[in-house]
């Protein structure tokens, strides 16, 4: 008896994928579960499980080839089944412009240490040094260099303290920056989105000072408690979801003759993770402490690989996130069918006006910019406006103490 493999489906939009590797070989036997091969997509890179036991008999999609969701890639038959001649490189009728692993160098070093595809893709992507890594690994009696040792040098290298600015040397004229498969796919739909939806941006500025002192007050109990950094965007995301209870028409979808309501909040979040956007599903049924640790997890597992469709796919409404970056202004292209998008920047001490009973006076306040890009057919800017407004008199009167009451 035999079975096939096809091409799983990663998300709403995602029509096809690539194999960048397999990790079993014609012959091999294989259990449900296994790691059988890595796939890009325009939104993610990750490891696929089999979900069948047997022998890999054929591989029909070699490394390198994209294929259609829902194609047949591979067959698995039973232990008895007679394997299959490995199956020759060739070219799919789906391929696009090509981004060969060859691009991101040999694989195997002049010294002889053994380099594997993804270690080297994130070798290239990230900007480390190989003869580093080598001279780890031949120090280690090691002959191979695999994707847990890059990650735990890029884990080593965000954890050292920042090198002094250097001056760069200028880029030559014509030099080429290659860009990888999700950066052209991602580029394409934003294209598409800026040039068939009509933007309007509004944004409005926030005193986070009183937010702020909560915050603040509970950080160390609440990093000691879950193990990683309590940071704005949590409150910030749950005063989203506060507002759109009131402001329902921001969480939907534009059809193109109506706009449909989404009943459940899923938070489309940026983060800065090879440019990923995550998903928290319905997060309107979180506390300010869950969103964070629902935040935490996914991007916990972004950075392992272990990243799903449901994680990447389904958002109603997003949240850019550059304020880390210190920014002070940003403008972002909606998500389509999501019908706006929420972006938040730098939150810096400012002078400000503060009125008080015995009158205005400036002080020192922790102020920070939100805005909003929402599609005009959808609704006008009162509307949107008016939720901004809500948004921001929640982050600066609601009483997130009681919210951190755990921690305080």
């Amino acid at each position: 008896m035999t079975n096939t493999v096809i091409m799983p489906q990663f998300g709403e939009t995602v029509a096809e994928g690539k194999i960048l590797k397999w990790f079993k070989s014609v012959g091999d036997e294989i259990k449900e579960g296994d790691n059988l091969f890595e796939v890009e997509t325009d939104k993610v890179t990750l490891e696929v499980q089999s979900l069948l036991s047997g022998r890999l008999n054929e591989i029909r999609v070699a490394e390198g080839i994209v294929a259609k969701v829902e194609a047949v890639i591979a067959i698995v038959g039973g232990a008895a089944d007679s394997a299959a001649a490995p199956i020759a490189p060739q070219r799919s009728p789906f391929e696009e412009v090509a981004t060969p692993l060859d691009k991101f160098g040999s694989a195997r070093n002049a010294e002889g240490v053994r380099v594997t595809p993804v270690a080297r893709r994130l070798i290239a992507q990230n900007g480390l040094q190989l003869a580093a890594l080598v001279g780890d690994a031949k120090a280690r009696g090691r002959e191979k260099i695999e994707e847990k040792d890059v990650r735990a040098a890029m884990e080593a290298r965000q954890a050292a303290p920042p090198p002094p600015p250097v001056f760069a040397p200028p880029l030559l004229d014509g030099d080429v920056v290659m860009l990888s498969a999700i950066r052209l796919r991602t580029a394409e739909r934003l294209a598409e989105n800026w040039r068939t939806i009509p933007h309007v941006f509004q944004a409005i500025d926030v005193d986070f000072t009183a937010l702020d002192l909560a915050r603040q007050k509970g950080k160390d109990a609440f990093k000691k408690a879950q193990g990683f950094s309590l940071t704005f965007l949590p409150f910030i995301a749950r005063a989203t979801c506060l507002a759109i209870q009131v402001f329902p028409q921001i969480n939907a979808r534009f059809t193109g003759s109506s706009l449909v309501l989404s009943r459940d909040v899923n938070l489309g979040i940026a983060v800065d993770l090879s440019h990923k956007g995550l998903v928290v599903r319905n997060a309107a049924d979180l506390t300010l402490v869950g969103l964070a640790k629902a935040m935490n997890r996914q991007i916990e597992k972004a950075r392992s690989g272990k990243l799903t469709s449901d994680d990447l796919s389904g958002g109603t409404y997003s949240l850019s996130n550059n304020g880390a970056f210190g920014t002070t202004f940003t403008a972002p292209i909606i998500n389509a069918p999501q019908v706006a998008i929420l972006s938040t920047d730098a939150i810096k001490l400012k002078p400000a006006v503060v009125s008080t009973p015995q009158g205005d006076f400036l002080a020192a306040r922790r102020i920070g910019m939100i805005g909003q890009s929402f599609d005009h057919r959808a609704f006008d800017g009162a509307y949107s406006a008016a939720f901004l407004s809500g948004l921001k008199r929640i982050l600066e009167e609601r009483d997130w103490a009681v919210e951190l009451a755990d921690f305080s």
